[in-house]
């Protein structure tokens, strides 16, 4: 994996001409442009995020049973804490898989302000962690790295005596699944996105630091004016959100 990840930045080049041909042809052939180039009209401030008639539906393979969630109504303005609970299949995850253009829309609409845009245009705006999220040694994608921010970060993070930085790398990956969070939280900080996503993130760190993460971490991250949704169930700090979004079998209740 590490070994292809060159030739992952080097496709960029390409990728790029790909979707500059297709505005010149109309997205995915039909006559309607994207309401935002995802190269030459980038998203650098918002004021909210409308998720309208949202649907999704998993598709088996024999099409024998289809699985749907939604529709989907959601306001996120810029700025808020927005908490996402609910039980185990309710739609957490694939909500916000939705909303970051992981996942294609069966159904709905999208719009940034007052534009429809297509999410998969517009990954840049977020840092998501996700329970399959993976950890390089290496930065990737980022430039001029500040080694005394990464290291103000290790500390903050609680992994200064676990993890250095040595020759433009982490020293070591092979941490607590707790630990390898806090890696990857101090990897979004770094790249500094917009909106930050957080899939049951404080789920495997110890008491202390799931207080730290909700009461110190989320209002500081509010504060220098990032967008946070979390999916999570640690109701004893449901009071830390702006709004909160609850889920029971696909729908939100």
């Amino acid at each position: 994996i590490v070994d292809a990840i060159p030739y992952v930045l080097d496709g960029q080049t390409a990728l790029k001409q790909l979707f500059l041909l297709a505005d010149e042809f109309g997205e995915y052939g039909h006559e309607e442009e994207p309401v935002y180039s995802p190269f030459n009209q980038t998203i650098k401030r918002f004021n909210k995020i409308i998720l309208h008639n949202l649907t999704f539906k998993y598709k088996q393979m024999d099409q024998s049973l289809d699985f749907s969630i939604g529709p989907f109504n959601v306001e996120i303005n810029s700025g808020e804490i927005v908490f996402i609970t609910g039980g185990n299949g309710s739609g957490k995850t694939t909500l916000i898989k939705l909303l970051t253009g992981l996942y294609q829309l069966e159904s709905g609409e999208i719009w940034i302000d007052e534009k429809r845009v297509n999410m998969g245009h517009h990954k840049y705006l977020f840092n998501a962690i996700f329970s399959d999220y993976y950890i390089f040694e290496k930065l990737y994608g980022l430039d001029d790295i500040d080694e005394n921010k990464i290291y103000e970060l290790l500390s903050l993070m609680d992994l200064n005596n676990k993890v250095q930085w040595i020759n433009h790398k982490f020293s070591t990956t092979n941490l607590s699944t707790g630990q390898r969070k806090r890696l990857a939280l101090l990897v979004t900080l770094l790249e500094n996105r917009p909106i930050y996503i957080f899939d049951e993130w404080a789920s495997d760190q110890d008491a202390h630091f799931r207080h730290f993460f909700y009461e110190s971490l989320l209002p500081s991250f509010k504060k220098q004016g990032k967008t946070i949704i979390a999916v999570t169930h640690d109701d004893a700090f449901f009071h830390v959100a702006d709004k909160l979004i609850r889920l029971d079998y696909g729908q939100i209740i």
